[in-house]
């Protein structure tokens, strides 16, 4: 299926157009919730990002053929007022990070759904009711249970009394030495990255000064001259004052922070098992067809499959919802023209379905398959007629061979 292919062939939803008056505060939370360092901000952003814009399908369990019409692409098309597809699975991405997604079913008359909302994880309480042990969702003051959401919990450190666990506490030790590097950097950039300080010496032009005077000073001199603001302003020397430096290094210091800024990037796209390499730009030892392979793989996949098994809880037992990573696969195009070639000759895919992976319309007869021997197409017609033809040339051989067992041959006859 193309990448926005869904979004043609869906009506729009009237009922997701409709607030549900029990939410109060709809609101996106990814400003504060997606980290508090620089680093894990950037990769929460390109993983939600680029499972956002991942292409699905609703398909039959029996023939594994799509079902194009079913009404769950509306809701996902359309979740609600405020929501399109893209932002809506962005922000869901965001909410499992920082405790699971809780999706809030807006049902139609009839009791089918119509919409889906989002709500934080960060205001949503999971208990339990102590009779009937059923997870019970409280959200600003209003109760839902399982049959009201959708619950995804994430992965880490989970617990079906208290719900999941952000994996900014997960791996709090290594959020919490990034986000004191971040402010390191802010200030070392405020103060000057050289590190040395500034040592004024007044005994000779202010030898009585008294400690309101000295701090007057300090205070006129950070004021006129400190911060980048400052930067390269002439500094006047006053009468009887001292000037002097100490302090490391500005070029050690420089490489210093550097170093442990990398190091720390490095453990912070470990932990959300993407690759560091997307993040730097430095790529020496992959290309850009391993690296998406290795972020598919490690990063989008677990969420995949874990929001997969979820959605196809809201569909009946006779389909399935699947994500598809074509789109993920950054592949040049000589390779993708050659391996479609290779599917198309083997009868793997159509050419329309190689027109769809490429977001190009379907073509008349199409929907043909072909296997190797000279490109037939692969139908009960061609098998028949090409079955037909070997079987009138092998009973054709069969005719000659009988006829020449009749005959004497030349060559034993030169031999009497």
């Amino acid at each position: 299926m193309g990448f926005f292919s869904f979004l043609k062939r869906t009506n729009p939803n009237p009922k997701a157009q409709e607030r549900p008056r029990d939410i109060s505060d709809y609101r996106h939370a990814s400003a504060k919730l997606t980290g508090r360092d620089s680093t894990s901000f950037a990769t929460i952003d390109r993983i939600a990002s680029e499972f956002a814009g991942l292409s699905y399908g609703i398909y039959n369990k029996r023939t594994n053929k799509e079902i194009s019409n079913h009404p769950l692409y509306a809701v996902l098309a359309r979740p609600n007022l405020e929501d399109l597809h893209f932002n809506f699975f962005y922000q869901s991405i965001v909410d499992y990070y920082n405790g699971g997604i809780i999706w809030k079913k807006g049902k139609g008359t009839e009791g089918q759904l119509v919409s889906l909302f989002r709500l934080s994880p960060a205001e949503t309480t999971v208990t339990r009711d102590q009779y009937t042990r059923e997870r019970i969702f409280l959200h600003n003051g209003h109760r839902y249970t399982d049959e009201d959401v959708l619950y995804i919990p994430s992965r880490f450190d989970y617990s079906t009394i208290n719900g999941g666990s952000s994996i900014f506490k997960a791996a709090n030790a290594a959020f919490d030495t990034a986000h004191k590097l971040d402010n390191y950097t802010n200030s070392a950039f405020d103060k000057g990255i050289s590190g040395k300080r500034l040592v004024i010496d007044i005994s000779n032009a202010l030898p009585d000064a008294t400690k309101e005077q000295v701090e007057e000073l300090r205070n006129d001199y950070t004021a006129t001259y400190a911060g980048p603001e400052n930067a390269g302003k002439p500094l006047f020397k006053k009468k009887g004052m001292e000037y002097s430096e100490i302090g490391q290094n500005a070029d050690n210091r420089a490489a210093t922070l550097i170093e442990n800024r990398e190091f720390q990037e490095h453990e912070i796209a470990n932990i959300f098992a993407f690759p560091g390499e997307l993040l730097s730009g430095k790529s020496a030892n992959l290309d850009l067809e391993n690296l998406f392979t290795l972020l598919t793989e490690f990063a989008i996949k677990p969420l995949a499959i874990q929001l997969q098994e979820s959605i196809n809880l809201l569909i009946d037992d006779n389909c399935y919802f699947k994500f598809n990573f074509h789109g993920l696969l950054k592949v040049a195009l000589s390779k993708r023209v050659d391996a479609y070639a290779k599917q198309i000759g083997n009868g793997i895919l159509s050419p329309n379905e190689v027109r769809a992976k490429e977001n190009l319309p379907p073509i008349e007869a199409g929907d043909t398959f072909f296997m190797p021997a000279n490109l037939m197409p692969l139908n009960d017609e061609t098998i028949n007629a090409y079955m037909a033809k070997q079987k009138l040339t092998a009973q054709g051989l069969n005719n000659k061979g009988g006829d020449d067992s009749d005959q004497h041959s030349p060559a034993g006859d030169d031999k009497q």
